[in-house]
């Protein structure tokens, strides 16, 4: 009996754990790149912008191994050292306190993959230049096959823009400082406050009604 009741409470978690994450929409436009980058300048919300440092980088469109829809992002540098090439975009509007998820699908075709892949959020303030804050860098290393990376931060004092920026590098004098990196489906979420506090009233009186059914 005690089991049947863990695997109802646990269905009952499960199923407003996904309610509440579907309630979060999506903050970026162009999520899985199916329109054109971009390297043409301000302003930088609602559409990605490349950039690139050194001849033999680039970051494009690409249908050539997209996870959904038709397109994906191709990023790569090709033999060269001291190179730096990604895309970014702002999203504006935030208030500080609030916690921003940034997410993003990637694989490699690259082994081994001779660079670093480097993404974080820049924390900004419209009308500003300089930045307010970032996170420090996060690593992920794609594999052969499309995986998920989350970075999780909360808004600092005095931003409210979060610049989500992914990257690849080849600072660190690698022996061939050579690959490519397919990147699909990002996404930045801010969970809504409303939504986690109805998840956890309503984990309360499943507990509850739990209870006194046993009493």
């Amino acid at each position: 009996m005690r089991v049947n009741q863990c695997g109802w409470l646990l269905g009952a978690v499960v199923g407003l754990a996904l309610t509440a994450s579907q309630a979060s929409a999506n903050l970026l436009a162009n999520s899985s790149f199916e329109d054109p980058v971009t390297s043409n300048g301000a302003p930088f919300v609602g559409s990605w912008e490349a950039f690139t440092i050194g001849a033999g980088a680039s970051s494009v469109n690409s249908t050539l191994m997209p996870r959904t829809g038709a397109q994906h992002l191709n990023a790569s540098i090709n033999g060269l050292d001291n190179a730096f090439t990604g895309v970014f975009q702002d999203v504006e509007g935030l208030v500080p306190g609030q916690t921003g998820v940034f997410s993003a699908w990637h694989k490699t075709t690259t082994n081994p993959l001779d660079l670093v892949v480097e993404m974080r959020i820049e924390w900004r303030k419209v009308g500003q230049a300089a930045e307010v804050s970032r996170t420090a860098n996060f690593l992920p290393v794609p594999t052969s096959d499309y995986t998920k990376f989350s970075l999780s931060a909360a808004v600092p004092a005095g931003a409210d823009t979060a610049r989500v920026v992914y990257a690849l590098q080849t600072f660190g004098g690698g022996p061939t400082n050579n690959g490519i990196v397919f990147v699909d489906d990002v996404s930045f979420v801010v969970p809504e406050p409303a939504t986690l506090g109805l998840f956890g009233a309503t984990l309360i009186s499943l507990i509850g009604m739990r209870r006194s059914r046993k009493g």
